[in-house]
């Protein structure tokens, strides 16, 4: 059946963030289970295609993506509100780059390796370990970065063989289409399928005939994805919320200390997983340093229309709400309000803030708040700012801001998360050789990294024994065989006299284990093929 044919019920409605208009719908999948079939059928000869033959193709797929990067860039501001040089660095160029990295990166891990045999404990023996894929991956992916955020997992899931179902954002379907639509052009049909939905959709691919699972989401559904993978067997990993820090010591570079920190919570109108959401600063440079910040950031354009803004608006309504609640649990509680904190116009904007002296009780300093909005804890010292770092429920990354690299770098080994930054943040989920990953309720998942193609794929062992002889450790277990294990422990703990008699030792073994499963003619005739072959080995 092809996809034009396919029977859908219902549609995906969406507004733009940035004026409110209403997008073209987007039609739910209804044939989830077909699609999947179709997906498990292509996966064999995508697989067959071999390593070098799927890379050159998923280049190709990126290289479509950059060269049609006006279409995608539309696509986001329609869908989430960005802003064009935001969508276009943020999203759309990493393409290929990513692809080429990841295939070098790949390459020499998804070889073949050689099964080390002793000679002595397995004679004639060799073997070799490949790792193959899993089948067909299921993945779920957010709405944050709805282009980028399928770099990672879909590509790394082909490169290594796999067939993928992806189940985007119900609140970015159509980039999700657009992105299909373009590998469509150099993949097999159904090697990549697309099925679009909200969680009734995601609920049914978790329990679908699929292998494997990558989600990216919040924790909370992070768990009963998680759930439901262990009651199925299947491997998920799980990419989850952050609540990043960035601890800023007295003796950081500060004019570029305050423009990172700015960036870092305020990209993608702080719509990261990897945000800056807490700054713990020494209380040193803490009126400076607020000031300074405070000031940058009300200088920022936010003008109502992306193409002049230098912020752009929250891409949803719910996130808007979570936003102002959090700002307004802060205010209540004692925060001081330096800039921002309001909405704008209509569509989902919301001033780029800055709050002081927040307390850890305050939800802004404790829960992800996933937009433009700066909190700012003052404390007395480097241990201090540790402590409250490493007291979260997340822990996905967090940065320390120093002039002392040495010094920032022992504390950052000290920083409970997956990624440690001195005088960044966040910048290596754009590598593709990083591992991307965290602690805690950050998730258990690593993306990119080796160690993510470990999840795309599974070893499997092929061991071959060419010898014409039986096995001197087969049936029957007679005093011999007890002699022979003497002999190998002593001969591995260093003595070399102990090798002496293993020889002779394996050969009665052998001709033990045919005696006891031959006649009388064929143990003569197997007793004689040995004596010879070993007098021909003297000679």
């Amino acid at each position: 059946m092809s996809t034009s044919e396919r029977p859908v019920v219902g549609s995906l409605e969406n507004e733009c963030p940035v004026d409110g208009r209403a997008l073209s719908p987007v039609p739910i999948t209804r044939d989830l289970v077909e699609r999947v079939h179709d997906a498990r059928i292509a996966q064999p000869a995508w697989e067959a295609l071999g390593f070098e033959e799927r890379a050159r193709r998923l280049e190709r797929a990126a290289r479509s993506i950059v060269e049609r990067r006006a279409e995608a860039v539309q696509l986001l501001h329609d869908e989430l509100g960005k802003t064009p040089p935001d969508a276009l660095m943020g999203e759309v160029m990493g393409a290929l780059q990513f692809v080429r990295d990841y295939v070098v990166m790949a390459r020499p891990y998804l070889r073949p390796r050689r099964l080390p045999l002793s000679p002595l404990a397995f004679p004639g023996k060799t073997g070799q370990t490949e790792l193959v894929p899993r089948g067909v991956v299921g993945i779920i992916t957010p709405w944050n970065f709805p282009l980028a955020t399928f770099f990672r997992p879909v590509f790394g899931a082909l490169l290594c063989g796999n067939a993928v179902v992806l189940k985007p954002s119900e609140l970015s379907p159509r980039v999700g289409a657009w992105f299909g639509r373009v590998l469509a052009e150099v993949l097999p049909p159904h090697v990549l399928e697309v099925v679009q939905g909200g969680p009734d959709v995601g609920a049914a691919l978790l329990r679908s005939r699929i292998d494997a699972v990558t989600f990216t989401g919040s924790t909370t559904t992070g768990r009963e994805v998680a759930r439901v993978c262990a009651e199925r067997l299947i491997p998920v990993s799980l990419e989850l919320g952050g609540k990043d820090a960035a601890i800023v010591l007295s003796d950081c570079d500060f004019d570029r200390t305050v423009a990172g920190v700015m960036y870092w919570a305020l990209t993608n109108t702080g719509q990261s997983c990897g945000a800056i959401e807490r700054v713990f600063v020494e209380d040193p440079i803490a009126d400076r340093f607020v000031d300074a910040l405070a000031l940058a950031v009300s200088r920022l354009r936010v003008t109502g229309d992306p193409r002049t803004s230098d912020v752009g608006p929250l891409a949803n309504a719910r996130q808007l709400a979570i936003v102002e609640a959090h700002v307004n649990d802060a205010l209540a509680k004692g925060a001081v309000l330096r800039c921002g904190g309001r909405r704008l116009g209509v569509g989902q904007w919301f001033e780029p803030t800055v709050l002081d002296r927040c307390t850890a009780d305050m939800l802004v300093m404790r829960e992800p708040t996933f937009g433009p909005v700066i909190p700012v804890r003052r404390v007395a010292n480097a241990e201090g700012a540790v402590h409250a770092t490493n007291d979260c429920a997340h822990g996905l990354t967090a940065s320390v801001w120093s002039r002392d690299v040495a010094r920032a770098e022992a504390y950052a080994r000290r920083l409970q998360v997956g990624t440690a930054y001195v005088n960044n943040h966040s910048f290596t989920g754009a590598v593709p050789a990083a591992p991307w990953t965290g602690v805690k309720d950050s998730g258990t998942g690593v993306a990119s990294g080796v160690f993510a193609l470990n999840h795309y794929t599974r070893p499997r062992t092929i061991a071959i024994d060419r010898r014409d002889t039986p096995d001197a450790w087969w049936f029957p277990m007679d005093a011999r065989l007890e002699e022979l294990g003497n002999r190998l422990a002593e001969t591995l703990l260093g003595n070399p006299l102990a090798a002496v008699k293993v020889p002779v030792l394996i050969w009665q073994r052998e001709r033990s284990v045919m005696d006891l499963v031959r006649s009388d003619p064929q143990r003569r005739s197997i007793l004689r093929r040995v004596v010879s072959r070993l007098t021909s080995r003297r000679e």
